[in-house]
């Protein structure tokens, strides 16, 4: 029962903490690429079908207080209950009341000058609830402009909103299977004492499953006493900012196996999603068999013949804002934020071979100058002359590795003045960070100088020119940057 009131508690907690716009730090610009949407609020109905709301931009942080006048059956635009003082955007509203629901139709224009200079973002979007609804309704946006994408949310921590997390939540547990420990007494000379344990937990509210094993220390041993757990959110770029987190340990002395885990439910409104943290801890029933080996070490197996429940005791309760869970991870500017704001080429691997011959070819390396995760720069090698275009060659792009979100050019030229050591680099790029399924299409030219001392050598019969120190590296601006929507 005490849990039950806990999760209860929690839920009147949201209710009373959506009643304000929760604090986020990112800035307006970053906001409206990554989250372009409006939560509707405050709700009212009238008997003569009019209806009044108030409607918060996510982005800007800014609020417009509506009305709409039920004229007429369908869509009825709304209007501004008090004129404030002129901004630098447009909003229209419409509302459609149905049966049992209303449906929410927002189109806004808005302007953002956090970034230096003013970007001005135009954004639509729909969603509809049930008439007797109460928690605010987020209504998701498509970007129309600067660039027509829909940005792509968070999934969220695995099981969230699976029907039930929450009322399970109350009586919280963890099944336990695949329990191995082994421990090997070394032989003193030749061999260390060796000790594993492993278990997969399963979350019954949610179903989260992580694997559990020991740490490596410094030694390399293995200390059961500290386990690290983990499920699918450590190979996954899509849970966003609140991943299921577990701690636990197992006691070699007792057998006991003790867990701590943090996760969340939002099932039954993901406008009042809890974050639930519980522990729990039990006795494991294991079956084990020694053998001794030879050099006198002994090795001793337990393992569990069924699964393990482990019944839980629940901890702390709390309410995040309403829609929280799915919104994407905060983030460094990205491809898309970088090319229109800053956009830089970051250059490495400057070769020139065949130097001192007619038939000298320049090869480079050249990366986004952005948040670039785990990527790295691709090799540009110099391909065929372009017609009409002295000194210019075509980017002849290497092996990308099948990245689904490359940072370089799908196609270029470029030309190196070997007298001024000027490289001009002419490239077309895309970007999808933000929207997968409507890449956005980049052009721009850059100029700049290889600023390095080159040093020449010959291998073979071949000659080839490259920095001295080899791992000079520059970046170059981007100039006369065009997008758009289509390659």
């Amino acid at each position: 029962m005490v849990a039950r009131l806990s999760l209860l508690a929690a839920s009147a907690a949201v209710l009373v903490s959506a009643q304000g716009p929760p604090d986020v730090s990112a800035g307006c610009t970053s906001k409206s690429f990554s989250i372009p949407s409006w939560f509707v609020q405050n709700v009212s109905y009238s008997e003569s079908g009019d209806v009044s709301f108030s409607l918060w931009n996510r982005a800007t942080n800014s609020t417009a207080d509506l009305a709409c006048e039920a004229k007429e059956s369908g869509w009825n635009a709304c209007a501004p209950v008090q004129e404030t003082e002129a901004s630098d955007g447009t909003l229209q509203a419409s509302v459609q009341v149905s049966e049992g629901s209303a449906a929410f139709r927002v189109n806004e224009t808005w302007t953002c000058s956090d970034r230096g200079t003013d970007m001005i973002f135009t954004a639509v979007g729909n969603n509809s609830a049930a008439l007797n609804y109460t928690s605010p309704l987020l209504v998701k946006g498509s970007l129309l402009e600067p660039v027509a994408i829909t940005p792509v949310y968070a999934d969220g921590p695995t099981g969230h909103d699976t029907p039930g997390c929450m009322a399970r939540s109350e009586e919280p547990s963890w099944v336990l299977s695949h329990v191995s420990y082994t421990n090997r007494t070394g032989d003193g000379v030749n061999t260390m004492p060796f000790r594993m344990f492993n278990l997969i937990l399963t979350n019954s509210a949610n179903g989260y499953q992580a694997s559990c094993m020991p740490g490596t220390s410094f030694d390399y041993s293995s200390d059961p006493a500290h386990l690290v757990c983990a499920g699918e959110e450590f190979q996954s770029f899509t849970v966003g900012r609140y991943p299921v987190s577990t701690t636990a340990s197992f006691n070699e002395t007792t057998s006991e196996f003790s867990v701590q885990q943090t996760w969340f439910c939002d099932d039954q409104d993901p406008a009042k999603p809890l974050n639930i943290t519980a522990t729990g801890s039990v006795e494991l029933p294991f079956k084990c068999t020694s053998e001794d080996l030879e050099g006198g070490e002994t090795e001793t197996i337990c393992v569990t013949e069924d699964e393990v429940t482990v019944e839980g005791e629940l901890g702390m309760v709390v309410t995040l804002p309403p829609y929280v869970i799915e919104d994407p991870a905060p983030a460094r500017d990205g491809c898309t934020l970088s090319s229109l704001l800053d956009p830089r080429w970051s250059f490495s691997a400057f070769n020139i071979f065949d130097a001192n011959s007619s038939s000298s070819t320049v090869t480079f390396e050249v990366i986004l100058q952005t948040d670039r995760g785990f990527q790295y720069p691709i090799p540009i090698y110099q391909g065929a002359p372009v017609e009409g275009n002295a000194g210019w060659y075509e980017c002849d792009i290497g092996a990308d590795g099948g990245n689904a979100l490359p940072l370089w050019p799908y196609q270029c030229s470029f030309k190196y003045t070997t007298a001024t050591k000027e490289l001009v680099l002419d490239a077309d790029w895309s970007c999808q960070d933000l929207d997968r399924d409507h890449p956005v299409y980049f052009s721009g030219i850059s100029t700049s100088i290889v600023n390095a001392t080159l040093t020449c050598q010959t291998v073979g019969s071949q000659s080839y020119c490259g920095p001295a120190d080899t791992g000079y590296t520059w970046v170059a601006p981007i100039s006369n940057v065009t997008w758009d929507m289509s390659a």
